[in-house]
């Protein structure tokens, strides 16, 4: 792995979004990940910073609510689509699936969150800022689109500590 910046890979990531990458979090003893297709990459407080959108219903949100840190994982070979659909549709609730899925958590100095070593772009991040989105605030075609089901997200700000590349 290479430590890599945010200008050299940001057209990646918004290209891969779509296809999918992994959003992993730990917290003592629980660890899980899940497949996310939403994000923003930038800049906020002067600092490179990762947001993405957990769902309350999620059991990754029970996690990352406790956390201090998260990472995602990109597949731009290709190599987790399987991993994608899994981690996708199926609960940490109900299956390990890093064992399900064949996958290997790969840590990085002092950071608890492991990324998906079989990704092949990493994003290592420190939440900085969460915030609950307030529905009262949204325009009347997001939530109609997005949550008829009442199903809200919490936003967790990422600083971006490290991108690695392989």
């Amino acid at each position: 792995m290479k430590e890599i910046t945010l200008a050299n890979v940001s057209e990646d990531v918004i290209n891969q979004l779509p296809k999918g990458a992994l959003l992993t979090v730990k917290y003592g003893d629980q660890l899980n990940t899940m497949t996310i297709g939403w994000a923003t990459v930038g800049r906020i407080w002067n600092k490179p910073m990762l947001t993405v959108l957990v769902r309350f219903s999620r059991h990754t949100h029970d996690i990352i609510s406790k956390a201090d840190s998260f990472t995602v994982s990109f597949s731009r070979e290709g190599l987790l689509k399987k991993a994608f659909a899994t981690c996708g549709t199926k609960s940490g609730r109900d299956i390990d699936k890093f064992q399900e899925c064949g996958l290997t958590p790969a840590y990085v100095d002092d950071i608890e969150s492991p990324y998906v070593a079989e990704g092949d772009l990493h994003f290592i991040c420190k939440i900085v800022y969460k915030n609950t989105l307030e529905p009262e605030l949204l325009s009347k075609e997001i939530k109609d689109t997005w949550y008829k089901d009442n199903d809200y997200h919490c936003i967790y700000f990422g600083e971006i500590l490290k991108i690695l590349s392989k």
